[in-house]
């Protein structure tokens, strides 16, 4: 991944380490988050923090989003990959709108919830987008179910990348009455 620009949608959170994960492969990776406190300690435990490039907004602010975005596409080039934890498929359309405008293909990584497995994907995507679902399942151990933890969620996540599969799960999604309540 040695000099890609990757955009993450979400990436402050859950999918910090793969922001971690993309810097160290080599990649400038801008991160849409909201919190500038959460971008900090993303970027504090990184050795070559300049590899993350910051973008504090609401990706629900679509003036902002749009300005950020150009700004860091300008700055840094077309992204090769983008990797989204939004359930707002609205949101994640304009975002790939801005994505697409005068570059080649690119790869999208939708990291989606568990139900959605179970639901058409409604996402209208750009010619030049290869869509690639990622599903976040739950564990069983025993007879007990778990949720995910970032850790499990940012290695699959990862995992998920690295195959390039159309369709990866992190974890299981059946039996779906088995999942946590």
């Amino acid at each position: 991944m040695e000099n890609e620009h990757v955009l993450v949608i979400g990436g402050t959170g859950m999918l910090s380490g793969v922001c971690r994960w993309l810097a160290e492969e080599g990649a400038t990776v801008s991160v849409i988050g909201r919190s500038r406190e959460k971008h900090k300690q993303l970027t504090d435990l990184l050795e070559k923090s300049e590899s993350i490039n910051p973008l504090i907004v609401d990706y629900q602010d679509y003036l902002k989003v749009e300005e950020e975005v150009k700004r860091a596409l300008d700055r840094i080039g077309p992204v090769s990959k983008v990797v989204s934890w939004t359930p707002y498929n609205q949101v994640l359309e304009f975002i790939l709108k801005l994505v697409s405008e005068d570059q080649g293909s690119y790869d999208l990584y939708q990291v989606l919830g568990s139900r959605r497995y179970f639901e058409k994907n409604t996402l209208v995507l750009p010619s030049n987008c290869n869509h690639h679902s990622i599903y976040l399942g739950f564990i069983i151990e025993e007879e007990k179910s778990r949720w995910l933890t970032h850790e499990e969620i940012s290695n699959g996540v990862i995992e998920g990348i690295k195959t390039r599969a159309q369709e990866y799960i992190v974890g299981t999604l059946e039996p779906y009455e088995k999942r946590p309540q």
